[in-house]
């Protein structure tokens, strides 16, 4: 069970990078056109690797109505929702927001599935989402100054929007718990839930609005970190977390995997050169705890 909440945190780490490569190019061309971009070609990577790997077969027809509304849910809304926010309010607070999604995902893995985890697991939960909630928010103020923490437009728009893109992720992440349990394979789940996003998306192109709109011509670069980003954040980070689901509490993995706010710190620091306050420390150390609780379980 404990390589499948280290898979978790693999995840996280795979979205800190994407979130850091997605930041200045969301607000470049706009955070609903890049998810667009980015998801065309992720859904063309993991179709690829999915006939490579052969596992079309595990997927059962009872299953594409389940994955189809997660995909919709968890990518088409969530995914839409945290690239504009990110566009809005920038990495580091857009990922503090964004790591509701562990506690949302409890509480609807608990009504809906009667999975419970062990009190101290619960307790573990709660003390990793404080400690990545204190230690985001007491990061150095002089890091303020750097281009990622600018807000473009109202913060307080872009706070919602990042709430509601973790509500989505947990909404869409407990739908495929009990077909990934029945042997439903990750990856090519992974594969249906991003294509079938990837079309509603898709139709966004021919409205004419703003929102909606590529607002620069695409360039190499552009398409180069949309090509990453995806990779990371998509290809092989929401795959990694459909593996631990698979197999692992889905309260215990979503909230190993909203440990990446905590990743961004460090990957902040390394890139600004600016070292995280001592509160910034004390609440790493306080998620730390809180992880080691949760591999008690």
């Amino acid at each position: 069970m404990i390589y499948y909440y280290f898979i978790a945190m693999a995840a996280a780490l795979c979205w800190a990078v994407a979130s850091l490569v997605s930041a200045d190019v969301t607000r470049t061309i706009g955070g609903l056109a890049f998810n667009r971009l980015r998801l065309f070609f992720v859904s063309i990577m993991l179709i690829t690797y999915t006939f490579y790997i052969n596992t079309w077969n595990t997927i059962n027809v009872d299953y594409l109505t389940i994955i189809i509304i997660s995909g919709i849910v968890g990518i088409f809304l969530g995914d839409t929702l945290l690239f504009i926010a990110l566009q809005k309010i920038g990495p580091r607070r857009n990922n503090i927001l964004f790591s509701l999604a562990a506690p949302f995902t409890v509480v609807i893995n608990i009504f809906f599935l009667n999975e419970l985890a062990s009190t101290i697991s619960i307790i573990g939960c709660f003390v990793v989402f404080f400690g990545v909630v204190f230690a985001i928010s007491y990061g150095d103020k002089k890091a303020s100054e750097h281009r990622w923490e600018t807000v473009e437009g109202s913060i307080y728009v872009g706070i919602i929007l990042s709430i509601g893109a973790a509500l989505c992720q947990a909404i869409g992440l407990v739908m495929m718990k009990p077909i990934l349990s029945d042997g439903a394979d990750p990856i090519a789940s992974a594969a249906i839930r991003t294509t079938i996003s990837c079309i509603f998306l898709s139709f966004t192109f021919f409205l004419n609005n703003e929102v909606f709109n590529t607002k620069v011509n695409l360039t190499a670069k552009i398409i180069y970190q949309s090509i990453l980003s995806g990779f990371l954040g998509m290809a092989l980070g929401m795959s990694l977390l459909l593996i631990a689901l698979q197999k692992a509490d889905a309260g215990i993995v979503a909230t190993l995997s909203s440990t990446s706010p905590i990743m961004i710190l460090f990957l902040l620091w390394i890139l600004t050169k600016k070292i995280p306050s001592f509160g910034a420390w004390v609440g790493t150390i306080i998620a730390i705890f809180g992880t080691g609780l949760i591999f008690i379980y």
